[in-house]
């Protein structure tokens, strides 16, 4: 669904270019020479794989360059898109660029996050000659689970921007 000059969405986009990955891959697997497939097809070793009749190699190695050149084109586009388009986030104007960045350290701080909510809902006991120590946690755990809630928030908003973006944005980039 392009839009009326049909050029891409950006999350159409991002579909293309995982479906040419996809399809380099394979043109990649069909026209490498260097691959011993010995006793993948064959049940003796002194047996040879020859091209099929309808297998040209060289339109091969054509249709993937072909494939690769659109495959940077859209990239750039993509690129360029992701620079351009942008959002409020916490007060502060950020390109989807930025945007994806900030996801992936929220996602890491998440991580961080779940370990010090697990660490401070329980204090530690240590049994030590005939009496106990109790040791408490660094953090309380009402602070870090409104800590962690707080990152949740964050990151759901920021999920929805991009999400927004990516499906009203457009790049320069013909579906061919």
């Amino acid at each position: 669904m392009s839009d009326n000059k049909n050029n891409l969405y950006i999350y159409e986009a991002i579909e293309l270019r995982n479906e040419f990955d996809k399809h380099s891959k394979i043109l990649e697997n069909l026209i490498d020479e260097k691959r011993e497939r010995k006793g993948f097809f064959s049940s003796r070793e002194e047996d040879e794989l020859q091209p099929s009749k309808d297998f040209n190699i060289e339109s091969i190695q054509e249709k993937l360059k072909k494939l690769q050149t659109k495959r940077v084109k859209l990239n750039r586009e993509l690129q360029l898109a992701n620079l351009k388009s942008k959002f409020n986030y916490d007060g502060t104007e950020v390109s989807l660029s930025e945007a994806l960045e900030i996801k992936k350290n929220l996602l890491k701080d998440i991580d961080v996050f779940t370990n010090r909510l697990t660490e401070s809902a329980y204090v530690k006991v240590i049994h030590k000659e005939g009496r106990d120590i109790i040791k408490e946690p660094k953090q309380k755990f009402n602070d870090a689970y409104q800590s962690y809630e707080n990152l949740l928030k964050k990151l759901r908003f920021l999920n929805q921007e991009i999400h927004k973006i990516n499906h009203t944005e457009v790049i320069n980039f013909k579906d061919e």
